[in-house]
């Protein structure tokens, strides 16, 4: 399980990494898809942030049994 969160968690920087990219990649070339790419590198941090915080209160006794492990 820890091996599928680390290569996930990896997927998930690259992925993010890639969209600061393509960003900036738009921003220099003047498409009119730069706006839609930083709306989109700034909102889905911000959702994938939010829903880790919905979990924990959702799925409190997860990081209990954690605890007692």
């Amino acid at each position: 399980m820890k091996m599928l969160q680390r290569v996930l968690a990896l997927l998930g920087v690259v992925f993010l990494l890639g969209m600061v990219f393509l960003t900036l990649f738009f921003a220099i070339t003047g498409s009119p898809y730069f706006m839609a790419s930083l709306v989109c590198m700034l909102l889905l941090p911000i959702f994938i942030y939010g829903y880790m915080i919905l979990y924990k209160a959702i799925h409190p006794k997860d990081e209990e049994e954690k605890k007692d492990l």
